[in-house]
């Protein structure tokens, strides 16, 4: 009887997630572009695999995506455990404090895209015109249209708009740390900085590596944001991967190479949860 209630799940499971997987590393060994759908997919090999170790556009999209991930995974890290501190404080007005800091996570992604790429904007952004206002610049800064402020932008916006959701995960971590240890610890001497790295920070991290492997797969996906923003420029600086691999499936219609870019991402999200998940099961068994 368990077995057939779970026939549903199963249903589900298989149209919707492994079949579309298998599916696309069918494709990713053909020949299948949109031009010549009628005739159907060529089995090529590793020609696909091929032709994207050689593509100079897959290891520039794959830099930027790589760099990306850590500068914003450790920024959200650590201002998320800040955020978390205060919200686990008791003190006049902290739910209005908790609300504050929820609201950029309450924005759906595209919104927060759209608003950050007209403040950031060159000729009337806020951002130029209040440094301008303070004078602290006397000409306008490129934020979309130069590659090295771009890519700081981007991860402004980024960081903005998750910090919420690692403070949410790191929160509910501080709620298991017993107050016991820290009293006891305080009695004995220990300082604020001390309680923190040889209690807290044992005790939750666990689910602190979880909510950064979280973050670092969904960071290493960036799609949406980027692709308000910057749409992927200028000349490609801020393409992710998975633009890319979008871009060459959709835009060119080369649905086998933008196959092979999804299997690459897929391949290295995998590593990413395997690499954390051998952390977290070794912690736990510590």
């Amino acid at each position: 009887m368990g077995y057939l209630f779970l026939i549903p799940t199963l249903i589900v499971f298989l149209v919707f997630i492994a079949y579309p997987v298998c599916s696309t590393i069918y494709l990713s060994f053909c020949n299948y572009r949109t031009q010549t759908i009628t005739q159907g997919a060529t089995f090529t090999g590793l020609s696909n695999y091929i032709k994207m170790f050689q593509d100079q556009e897959m290891w520039t999209s794959l830099v930027f995506t790589l760099k990306f991930t850590v500068v914003s995974v450790i920024l959200e890290t650590i201002l998320g455990m800040l955020c978390a501190i205060i919200m686990n404080r008791k003190f006049k007005g902290n739910g209005f404090v908790c609300a504050m800091i929820l609201i950029p996570w309450c924005i759906p992604t595209i919104v927060s895209g759209l608003m950050w790429s007209y403040i950031f904007a060159e000729s009337f952004g806020v951002v130029n015109y209040l440094l301008s206002v303070a004078n602290i610049i006397q000409d306008p800064i490129k934020w979309l249209s130069d590659g090295n402020w771009a890519f700081v932008s981007v991860i402004y916006a980024d960081v903005w708009k998750t910090v919420p959701y690692m403070s949410l995960l790191l929160l509910s971590a501080l709620k298991t740390v017993s107050n016991d240890y820290l009293e006891a610890a305080s009695l004995d001497g220990a300082g604020k900085a001390r309680r923190f790295f040889s209690i807290v920070l044992p005790n939750i991290r666990p689910v602190m590596m979880v909510a950064i492997m979280f973050r670092t797969i969904q960071s290493f996906r960036i799609y949406d944001l980027i692709r308000v923003m910057t749409n992927g420029g200028p000349q490609g600086s801020t393409k992710s991967l998975t633009m890319y691999a979008m871009e060459q499936y959709f835009t060119y219609g080369n649905m086998g190479y933008g196959a092979a870019l999804a299997v690459l991402t897929f391949v290295i999200s995998l590593i990413i949860a395997a690499f954390f998940q051998e952390g977290v099961k070794n912690k736990l068994e510590v």
